[in-house]
């Protein structure tokens, strides 16, 4: 009996034992599907019946969902249906003899089997998937449909019903997409729509954004100025200070133009439509060699390609402005995307408008208008902006495929100011900003894993600033007048040419030419009849780059990750050449963390000088102009980063350290330096920490950023040589946000605070004319803080 006893206690611990082991490995199905639902934003369809009492395994290491789903459906054999709208509809299995129509679908290289591939009828608005065999099996089907097949990583495919006709079960082959794949680290490293990169790159697309505080629209470029590192001291869409570097000093492209004019009414509208953008890359360091002639941060969008199947089209209106789009297929091979926006503001006001009218002119003339004494007067301003976007898009084979890209921007500004029963005063004020681009690029595809992307493409930057003023204040004064006359004009032209090659699931290498051509003219010109011309200066220079770069890429199973990068350019103008080497390096280094560091140095030729000749209208006093290394040196840029990752189910902790040094910097790009006026040439010092704290829950987002950044300038001939801060260091930048989904309806809610911006305190002016300071940027405006919230619904009318 002893023995008995003892045998049935150790059969109870063993049993306890295991089925504690069960329990560790094995879940619910009904649970891992809830777990699935938030985290990947998906929703499941299914019976309570089908699913009841099913346990599965669960392993937390796997992190896309197409895997998950795949194991799901092995593991219960049961159909997992995935749609376009997110939502996956689990059913039953049936077999062959169960269907009218069937087929399999495989790998047209190897002939293997695909699993989970979507099969969509569009008239009954359903679908099914392959499951494991690769079967599938249809009903109902008539003569008018058609088929839909499609997998990620493969092209998709329309099988007409005449197929089946003449063969009841097809077999379906499908070709592998051509577009090289890029593994991404986080799938969700803010809100909705923001991701993560490998090489260290963040991505955003618009069209999965959900509500950002403080706009309802998808603005891309306002919500970059969420990401960490990056703030907008004046509250801009233009003003973009990516760690420290000057907005110029940003490389932004649209499908690969230049732009040079990135924002509409003097940078409270982002100049690129939302709803045409497919997705936004954000470089902030260990930037790709791809990308040239600039030494802060990438800005690289990309619209979205035409739809071959259905025409769609829409309009919209909001407070500020009225946009329109409409998708064209001109046949299965060629498509056709059309967008245009234009504002309100010439043919009524809105409050917002008036609000952003306000904001923009307040340290103006038009915001200050320069009459006194109880004279009266009127003034009106005529403003408006349009932007206009083309995609056509042509498929020449399997293996070529042709894109035509086109962007218009414009902004244009009149200013009318009189006296009432006098000729007094009266003044025009004329502004015309515009950058046009085009962009023909062909992909070839050699192989599964190479392609080659070559393009030609244009930039046109036009800037034309007239201002003309007539005056008779007193009948002792002889009447007089003034003109002033400021033009400014790009043009790029260029070529490019890479090939991207895949040699195994670790290696990749890219490598290619750029050549670019740049012409920059500007022009300013002051005069005045009662003391002739008072300044003048005219300027046209031309300058070719000639750029070697490669890229090599190594990643082994999300355990080391590195890129390492080269380019060369020669700069024509100033007859001389430096490489750009470039850095980022991942490694795991425990379960749930990651440590990173990069290395870039970057050159740029091109620049903007802050100019006072003309500032009485007090907008756009910025010019650029070519460096020939002579009169106006070439910006050099070092940047050093080291930092670590954290990423656990929902919480993602990312903190990164950085330190930059600039050489180049010069006293006419930054401003006058007190009271110097000749060109002095200096050196910029940035050192700064980002850190990131984010937490998710079912239909809730809430992180923290906070940035630290000390940046400042040294010339040895100024402020004694001692160093002093930027007009745009931000020392503290802190912030917290909040996303709330239920259903249709979202809730963002953010608070931000930051330091004040650095200023210079005038005195006086001494007996020699010189200005007298407290030293430049020695004081600071008061602390800043803002409160956003911003809500939205979205309703559908029909299916």
């Amino acid at each position: 009996m002893k023995y008995n006893f003892y045998a049935v206690v150790f059969c109870i611990l063993n049993l306890l034992m295991t089925s504690q082991i069960v329990a560790q490995d094995k879940i619910l199905l009904r649970d891992y599907l809830l777990k699935i639902e938030s985290t990947y934003k998906v929703k499941f369809s299914y019976s309570d019946a089908i699913i009841q009492n099913i346990y599965v395994k669960f392993d937390d290491k796997i992190q896309e969902l197409s895997e998950i789903i795949n194991n799901l459906r092995k593991e219960t054999l049961l159909n997992f249906e995935i749609l376009k709208n997110r939502y996956i509809i689990i059913s039953e299995p049936n077999s062959k003899n169960d269907f009218d129509f069937c087929g399999y679908i495989y790998d047209e290289r190897n002939k293997k089997i695909i699993e989970g591939a979507n099969i969509f009828i569009k008239r009954l608005n359903k679908g099914v998937s392959s499951n494991t065999n690769g079967f599938f099996g249809l009903n109902e089907l008539q003569e008018t449909d058609s088929i839909s097949v499609s997998f990620i990583g493969f092209e998709s495919k329309k099988i007409p019903f005449k197929a089946f006709q003449d063969n009841k079960c097809l077999e379906i082959f499908l070709k592998k997409e051509i577009m090289v794949l890029e593994e991404v680290l986080i799938s969700e490293y803010l809100a909705g729509g923001i991701k993560k990169q490998p090489d260290g790159a963040i991505t955003i697309a618009p069209e999965n954004l959900r509500t950002t505080s403080g706009f309802t629209e998808p603005d891309v470029i306002k919500t970059i100025k969420f990401l960490l590192g990056i703030n907008s001291p004046n509250g801009t869409t233009s003003d973009l200070f990516i760690r420290g570097g000057k907005p110029e000093e940003n490389l932004i492209l649209f499908d690969g133009i230049k732009m040079y004019s990135s924002s509409h009414l003097f940078g409270m509208i982002s100049a690129f439509n939302p709803y045409l953008i497919n997705e936004v890359k954000i470089y902030k360091s260990g930037t790709s060699s791809e990308y040239g002639n600039h030494t802060s941060g990438v800005i690289d969008i990309k619209a979205k390609k035409p739809n071959s199947t259905n025409i769609e089209g829409g309009l919209g209106i909001n407070m500020t402005h009225f946009d329109t789009y409409m998708n064209i297929p001109l046949g299965k091979r060629l498509g056709i995307i059309l967008s245009g926006r234009r504002s309100l503001s010439d043919i009524f006001k809105t409050p917002t408008l008036n609000n952003f009218f306000d904001k923009v002119f307040q340290n103006t003339i038009i915001g200050n208008d320069p009459v006194s004494d109880g004279i009266d007067f009127k003034s009106n301003d005529d403003f408006y902006f349009f932007d206009l976007n083309t995609k056509i898009t042509y498929k020449i084979s399997d293996n070529d495929f042709l894109t035509f890209s086109y962007i218009k921007v414009k902004n244009k500004l009149k200013y009318f100011f009189n006296t009432i029963n006098s000729d007094a005063y009266i003044t025009n004020d004329f502004l015309n900003i515009q950058n046009n681009g085009w962009h023909l690029k062909w992909e070839h595809k050699w192989n599964d894993n190479t392609i080659q992307k070559t393009g030609f493409y244009s930039s046109e930057y036009d800037f034309c600033y007239t201002y003309n003023g007539k005056f008779n204040f007193s009948k002792n004064k002889q009447p007089f007048s003034q003109n002033t006359l400021k033009t400014n004009h790009i043009k790029d032209f260029g070529f490019k040419s890479t090939v991207k090659t895949k040699t195994n699931s670790r290696n990749t290498f890219l490598y290619g030419y750029e050549l670019v051509n740049n012409r920059i003219s500007y022009k300013i010109n002051r005069a005045s009849d009662s003391n002739n011309r008072l300044f003048y200066i005219f300027e046209n220079k031309n300058n070719n780059t000639h750029s070697l770069f490669l890229d090599y890429g190594y990643k082994n199973s999300n355990k080391t990750i590195l890129n390492l990068g080269f380019r060369a350019n020669y700069f024509s103008l100033a007859a001389k050449a430096y490489l750009a080497p470039r850095l980022y390096f991942e490694q795991k280094i425990l379960p749930k963390w990651f440590v990173k560091t990069s290395y870039e140095y970057k050159q740029q030729i091109i620049s903007q000088f802050l100019e006072n000749y003309t500032s009485d209208f007090g907008l756009e006093n910025q010019v650029w102009l070519l460096a020939d290394n002579k009169e106006l040196p070439i910006v050099r840029n070092h940047q050093y980063t080291l930092g670590a990752i954290y990423k656990f189910n929902d919480i993602t902790f990312d903190i990164e350290g950085y330190k930059k040094y600039g050489f180049g910097i010069t006293s006419y790009t930054i401003g006058t330096v007190e009271s110097v006026q000749d060109l002095l040439e200096g050196t910029k010092d940035v050192i700064g920490v980002d850190v990131l704290l984010k937490k998710s829950f079912y239909n809730f987002d809430s992180w923290i950023n906070y940035s630290y950044s000390q940046s400042t300038y040294t010339f040895e001939k100024a402020n004694q040589g001692k160093p002093f801060p930027s007009s745009f260091d931000i020392t503290n930048s802190f912030q917290w946000a909040n996303n709330f989904r239920f259903g249709s309806f979202n809730v963002s809610l953010a608070w931000l605070y930051r330091t004040g911006s650095p200023y210079t305190l005038i005195n006086g002016i001494d007996e020699n004319g010189n200005i007298l300071s407290e030293g430049p940027n020695s004081k600071r405006l008061p602390d800043y803080h803002r409160l956003d919230l911003s809500s939205s619904y979205e309703f559908r009318l029909n299916k």
